[in-house]
């Protein structure tokens, strides 16, 4: 379908992104969508218009736009740009579970919603847009838009794939749309650990032949799954990350033993990579669908062999994780990390594990006799059953603190495993 024909399937409601912003009143409470509508957001900061803004990612849309004094913004998804809007008093930081966004949604009354979408493609559906790389909270997001006759403002990405979700949105709901500008979002590659065989090496042995798995965002965990060498494995997860995608293409990852979802590969987050996207264009491969599709504790406890692969900041002797702060400093969201613990904490037969590097690239240690003052919980000690360096597997579940203390210590880097014990006894009592 060429650019002309999805266009013009808007008619009338097609325009420039300051002709679709017309929409916006002074002093309305606007929502955006899981992928950042950074075209609108960018012409928002420029308009003489006010109110406050819940920004999913604060990326180059949020930032336009906390140019624009007469806006309060929001995020539920912190990131490197969000902290110094924070300290600055221009963004505040709102902690929100992933699975409980769709809950979130129906109590923010927004008066408008902002969003990026693939274009429709009527030959097979209908004149429908999907959500691209992530459905996340805007299927759920619009529902509560639609059910209201909230305006909905869409700005529409041809570099967008077409992805399934079962919550499409027809181009008939969208009160107004313009063309995405700029460059497709791309993913910044990050090295894997040079620790990262030694890694896999302590946790191939607690994934078993037909395992479902849940993996958390990260350079860690993603680059562990693609060195796997278990078979039928099943994908539900949070983040759809190469290192899956390449499980699916090598055979490995066949799905054919999910108790639910059987042979598809299912997530709220495709990862903006060539071998993903050939997996969620695939007709019945994949889904990137709504989170609270994905995310719903009880859906993820359906699941026989649930492993779930997440990465932290620091794990601290007791085994509470760390997943989102430099002390008072928010630099990254839950996820859906501890979704995904508390659906397998339902279940006798999975795994929830923790998988990090043992130092920092300053050499400073990731196991910690304490979190800093202000640092964030994310996952408690009830939460995590096995952590993983490269220098072993700690085994928490069914363990006493000072068992975990001594597990997690032996796993520390060796440069730090005295220090960590003189501190761990050093406290009165």
């Amino acid at each position: 379908m060429s650019a002309a024909e999805w266009a013009g399937a808007f008619g009338e409601r097609w325009g420039t992104p300051d002709e679709v912003l017309d929409h916006v009143r002074d002093g309305m409470d606007l929502a955006t969508g899981l992928i950042e509508p950074t075209t609108l957001l960018a012409a928002l900061s420029h308009r003489d218009v006010g109110g406050s803004a819940l920004v999913a990612v604060m990326g180059l849309g949020g930032l336009a736009l906390s140019q624009n004094p007469r806006f309060r913004l929001r995020t539920g998804f912190a990131t490197i740009a969000s902290a110094p809007l924070v300290a600055a008093g221009r963004c505040e930081y709102l902690p929100l579970l992933f699975s409980e966004a769709r809950h979130h949604m129906r109590r923010v009354n927004a008066d408008c919603v902002l969003v990026r979408l693939a274009p429709p493609d009527p030959p097979t559906r209908d004149g429908l847009c999907s959500y691209g790389w992530a459905a996340g909270f805007t299927p759920e997001l619009l529902d509560v838009a639609r059910e209201r006759g909230v305006p909905i403002l869409a700005e529409i990405d041809p570099q967008l794939p077409q992805t399934r979700s079962g919550r499409e949105i027809p181009v008939d709901a969208i009160t107004a749309a313009c063309a995405a500008q700029g460059e497709a979002a791309s993913d910044t590659p990050v090295p894997p650990s040079p620790h990262i065989d030694a890694m896999v090496g302590h946790l191939a042995p607690l994934i078993p032949d037909g395992a479902t798995l849940q993996v958390g965002i990260g350079s860690v965990p993603d680059a562990a799954m693609e060195r796997l060498g278990a078979r039928d494995l099943g994908i539900h997860t949070e983040v759809l990350g190469p290192g899956l995608a390449r499980l699916v293409k090598r055979g490995q990852a066949t799905g054919q033993r999910k108790a639910v979802d059987r042979g598809v590969a299912v997530c709220t987050i495709a990862s903006v990579d060539p071998d993903v996207r050939e997996l969620v264009e695939a007709d019945g491969l994949a889904e990137v669908r709504a989170a609270g599709d994905v995310l719903d504790p009880q859906r993820i406890a359906q699941h026989d062999t649930l492993r779930c692969i997440n990465s932290a900041l620091a794990v601290d002797l007791r085994g509470q994780v760390n997943a989102e702060s430099f002390g008072w400093q928010q630099t990254a969201g839950v996820g859906g990390q501890l979704d995904f613990f508390r659906g397998a904490g339902l279940r006798d037969d999975a795994l929830r594990i923790i998988v990090l590097a043992s130092q920092t690239s300053k050499g400073l240690s990731r196991i910690v006799v304490g979190h800093p003052p202000g640092s964030v919980i994310t996952a408690t000690r009830y939460d995590v059953d096995v952590v993983v360096t490269e220098h072993g597997a700690a085994w928490l579940r069914d363990r006493t603190d000072e068992e975990r203390a001594r597990a997690l210590t032996a796993v520390a880097h060796p440069d730090h495993r005295g220090a960590l014990e003189k501190e761990r006894f050093s406290f009165p009592g």
